[in-house]
């Protein structure tokens, strides 16, 4: 992955899986992003995850594969 196609986030921020059919109230948007990999490929594809703080982000199936946990310098 290029480093331009990375998106740096907060991994430690509470968020929410939402998938066809159901959603997941998760602790971190890093344990949301590993439930996300653990759903099957055709749910995965209609998922997407929002970060819970404030007016926090909402990442697309397309962006959170590129979510990156890392600092950027």
């Amino acid at each position: 992955m290029a480093e331009g196609d990375k998106i740096y986030v907060d991994p430690s921020q509470p968020a929410t899986l939402q998938y066809p059919g159901g959603s997941v109230d998760c602790p971190t948007l890093q344990e949301a992003v590993i439930a996300w990999h653990k759903l099957p490929a055709k749910d995965r594809e209609k998922a997407n995850i929002k970060v819970n703080v404030g007016d926090g982000p909402l990442y697309t199936a397309q962006e959170i594969d590129r979510l990156h946990y890392g600092h950027c310098l």
